[in-house]
């Protein structure tokens, strides 16, 4: 499901937002590459190992495209599948992303993203709902393991996952563990109208925008963390059956 997931993305992202006028190739030639590049991860068969494949594939065409297909494929597909360190030194050890500007402007998000990685400290955010200021803080390294999601109503990868996290929340909540939702990028309206819809029981951080976001360097949501009882951050990127896995992990 992740795998499809990405595939759609990165296609969408593509198709959608195109390539900027070209710098070390012509326009004509990053779109074919890429659009080349794109028929080929669409032939990989899903054996188990189609992660695996794509980060390979991936990482073979960027070290034969140091252009702006390259930065693409960095950006759109290897962005979201390789760990933070290891895309910041694939991008620190070639002149021409290093100097590239929207890889320049996506590194900042990286850098958070290695500030708020696994091990490390939570970060604390807070938004303005209804005249209450409430805060990660408010919930997060209280002594629960808190497993923490960025969503919005509009997000249909955040409505799949919602099924999930009720899951864990009526199995485990308690003394040790708590499911706290944060509305991203969302009308407090719409938030309010699909919390009622889908019966989503635990709380949330209303009206949070990109207050969040912007604290863990978050893009693309869902964006499911699990933090520990005293504020360290477990696990993010959590999805689908890893996230019951993960859970029943820590608190047996």
């Amino acid at each position: 499901m992740m795998f499809a997931a990405l595939m759609i993305m990165a296609a969408t992202s593509y198709a959608q937002d195109s390539v900027p006028a070209a710098k070390l190739t012509s326009k004509s030639e990053t779109d074919a590459k890429l659009a080349s590049f794109f028929q080929k991860l669409q032939a990989i068969p899903e054996d188990g190992n189609e992660q695996e494949t794509l980060k390979k594939m991936s990482l073979e065409f960027v070290k034969e495209n140091p252009n702006e297909a390259g930065s693409y494929v960095i950006s759109n597909l290897l962005a979201h599948i390789i760990p933070t360190q290891e895309l910041l030194n694939l991008v620190d050890s070639n002149e021409f992303f290093k100097n590239d500007e929207k890889i320049q402007e996506a590194k900042k998000n990286w850098l958070v993203q290695l500030e708020t990685s696994e091990g490390k400290m939570f970060k604390d955010f807070e938004a303005e709902y209804e005249g209450k200021v409430t805060k990660l803080s408010d919930y997060v390294g209280k002594g629960k393991y808190v497993l923490v999601d960025f969503w919005a109503s509009w997000c249909g990868p955040c409505k799949a996952e919602i099924p999930n996290l009720i899951k864990v929340y009526n199995q485990y909540k308690g003394e040790k563990f708590e499911v706290l939702g944060v509305a991203t990028w969302d009308k407090p309206q719409d938030t309010k109208k699909a919390i009622e819809q889908m019966g989503i029981p635990y709380p949330q951080i209303m009206n949070a925008q990109y207050a969040g976001s912007n604290a863990y360097g978050i893009t693309g949501i869902p964006q499911i963390i699990l933090f520990g009882p005293d504020g360290t951050i477990v696990k993010r990127n959590l999805r689908g059956e890893a996230i019951e896995k993960t859970i029943a992990e820590v608190l047996k």
